[in-house]
């Protein structure tokens, strides 16, 4: 991506509508100069915003899109038709000064300007009203003022987003006032949680945070499923409720991944690369938490022995999941992603017992596809976090060692064998007089299987072994 300064140029300074207007680059654009990083997005703040941006809009030959980015705020986006990730965002300075609009931000490491009227960038002339530089100095988030989060709810989850982004800690009375106005976070949409969601999931060692969220209560305000797995006990294979397994999944899965160069050998690459793509890292983190979302229902107490069951808990809490992944409008893919972790995260264990069949675990792998690989990462979380008297510390390190030897010999073995092409297809059967039907389908699956077995490497083979199937 282009630098800061060149941005700038292309967009404002070089312009006609710009002629010295005054704007303020603001935001987050301002904390990550002062904090080095690379700043993603342009953020810029002006009088008659919508004038302006339309007017630059149509100069640049650009598309302007009205964004929902802030209440009562109106956004407006100008994006680059030949590069659509080049874009900018213009707001209306709120109230009568810049100073005024920046009292009203979220954090006091946001409520930043630079003003741009030079028709250059000069980093020496920020505008700092509620002592942000020092709170950045310090590494500390803390509201902007008191209704911050009266005005926008969104802003609680922010808050601990940003935590996770820049490894700021959040402040005492910023905490206090998110438990407070928890209540508000219902009236948020559920496009804006879940974009903050992600960003939050997708970043490393987020189990405190999580945790925090969970004691402020607004992890619940936005889960209210959480409720009845702090009520739900388990039996002794755990050592606490089932809302405190699901947490402790999430830290296990953290502590795995951090340990992909050691424990995962020549795969760690692989695996690595797999859960870097889409947004795998924030709905496995999701699933983690999620995993045993249908034990509260399926819950059974022998009345003799006490002992506690949640039969089918795994297929039940696919239908639970797919509620949340509802209401949090998942795309499609990520919906039947997580749904499918939920479903399958017991069925891995059988799959990796040693009496399980080859062709039985490459029939699952090739329905399953590299899915199996966030399966597997999950049940050893899962597995790890099952703490209870009659877990063995053994038993579980055994499972970890069992789990990834499998997803070594996915990667090694597995793949590379269900990834080649069928010897043949049902056009040559018809050739030998197999006509479409049930037998068909049959005899190329039995086929399939030889070749996953390695009994058959020819097409030639192949066919006599459908004559052989057909006559049988």
């Amino acid at each position: 991506m282009k630098s800061l300064e060149t941005r700038l140029s292309e967009w404002i300074f070089d312009t006609e509508k710009f002629n010295n207007k005054t704007i303020y680059l603001v935001g987050g654009c301002v904390r990550d100069i002062i904090l080095n990083r690379k700043a993603q997005d342009i953020d810029l703040a002006c009088t008659n915003a919508r004038l302006f941006a339309y007017a630059l809009a149509k100069e640049k030959h650009a598309v302007c899109v009205v964004m929902d980015k802030k209440p009562d705020v109106p956004c407006f986006r100008l994006i680059n038709k030949k590069a659509p990730d080049n874009f900018i965002d213009i707001t209306e300075i709120r109230g009568d000064s810049i100073e005024s609009d920046l009292n009203q931000r979220d954090f006091t490491i946001n409520a930043l300007a630079i003003p741009l009227k030079s028709g250059k960038l000069d980093t020496t002339q920020i505008i700092d009203v509620v002592s942000g530089q020092t709170d950045i100095s310090n590494k500390i988030i803390r509201m902007a003022y008191n209704e911050s989060f009266t005005d926008d709810p969104l802003r609680m989850l922010r808050a601990f987003r940003f935590s996770a982004q820049l490894d700021f800690k959040i402040e005492q009375n910023t905490i206090d006032l998110i438990q407070k106005n928890v209540d508000k976070i219902q009236s948020v949409s559920s496009e804006r949680i879940l974009f903050e969601l992600k960003i939050l999931l997708q970043h490393q060692n987020i189990y405190p945070l999580i945790e925090l969220m969970d004691q402020t209560e607004l992890l619940a305000a936005v889960f209210p499923e959480i409720d009845s797995l702090k009520t739900c006990c388990q039996n002794n294979y755990h050592h606490t409720h089932v809302w405190g397994h699901s947490l402790e999944t999430l830290k296990a899965y953290e502590q795995l991944i951090s340990q992909l160069d050691t424990l995962f050998g020549t795969t760690c690459d692989q695996v690595r690369s797999y859960l870097n793509q889409n947004e795998n890292m924030s709905m496995i983190k999701l699933a983690c938490l999620f995993h045993d979302i249908a034990k509260p229902m399926t819950q059974k107490k022998n009345p003799e022995t006490h002992h506690i069951s949640f039969h089918r808990h795994d297929k039940l809490g696919k239908t639970e999941i797919e509620k949340i992944c509802d209401r949090l409008r998942l795309s499609k893919r990520n919906a039947a992603f997580v749904c499918k972790l939920v479903e399958e995260h017991l069925h891995i264990r059988d799959l990796l017992s040693p009496a399980t069949r080859r062709n039985t675990l490459l029939k699952s792998c090739r329905n399953l596809g590299e899915t199996i690989i966030a399966i597997a990462l999950l049940s050893i979380a899962d597995k790890l976090a099952t703490r209870g008297v009659k877990s063995q510390e053994s038993d579980r390190m055994a499972y970890q060692e069992k789990a990834i030897a499998f997803i070594e010999s996915y990667y090694n073995d597995i793949q590379p064998a269900i990834c080649t092409k069928n010897l043949i297809t049902g056009n040559h059967l018809i050739e030998i007089g197999i006509q479409p039907g049930p037998t068909m389908g049959k005899i190329l699956r039995m086929i399939r299987w030889a070749q996953d077995e390695g009994k058959i490497s020819t097409p030639e083979q192949a066919l006599e072994l459908a004559k052989e199937l057909r006559n049988t």
